[in-house]
Order: structure tokens, then sequence, then C-alpha cells
């Protein structure tokens, strides 16, 4: 399993970020489609702790909501679902600086690290 680090990656600002998180998940193989058929998981090491699911996707099929699902919806989600992770955690530890530091995809599953 390949390891990216994503410092660069401003999970605050989709305008500034988006491209960036694509682009790192294209460097790691993620197919788009795996989301027709397969849940998307993220998985988070915060500070070293136990890693834990914070979010799920689940499997669209080909369509979703009766909108058609395109490469950009899909990581959409995952951004949003990585945003509203992060934001959640941010919650939990004020005061603390809060970053993902790498992540990696095992299949469907995407691994945050987080300090």
């Amino acid at each position: 399993m390949q390891t990216l680090p994503t410092d660069t990656i401003n999970f605050k600002d989709m305008e500034k970020g988006y491209a960036p998180f694509a682009e790192a998940l294209h460097t790691l193989g993620f197919d788009w489609q795996i989301a027709r058929t397969e849940d998307i998981k993220g998985w988070f090491v915060v500070h070293g702790a136990e890693a834990r699911m914070c979010f799920r996707l689940p499997a669209t099929g080909d369509s979703q909501r009766g909108v058609e699902v395109t490469e950009q919806s899909v990581i959409s989600d995952l951004w949003c679902g990585v945003s509203e992770s992060l934001a959640v955690i941010r919650q939990k530890q004020p005061g603390k600086l809060i970053k993902v530091r790498s992540m990696q995809l095992e299949g469907s599953t995407l691994h945050f690290t987080v300090s």
C-alpha cells in the first residue's frame, strides 16, 4: 500500500484543495467507478491513536438519486467526507492543529493519518 503525503492539500477550501486531492487519488490508483459497486470508506488515525472509520459512501449503482454518477461527483463526495470528518475531529480537540499528513488507498478504503 503506497503512502502519499498530503501536507499541501488544503482541506478547508474546496477551490484550493480539490484539484490536488483529485490528483493525489489518481496517483494512488483510485478508480472512481468502484463507487458504483462498493462502499467507499474513510479511516482516520489521529495523533497515533487507533484507526477509526469516519465516513462511508454507499455504492451508488449507475445513478444516485436520479443523477448520473461521474468522476467529479464521486471525488466531491469523498472531499465532503474528509472535510466533515476533519471538522468533527477539530471540534473534539479545540486549539490543536489538525491536518491530514498522508493518505493510503487499499481497494475501496482510504486511510488518512492526521496530526
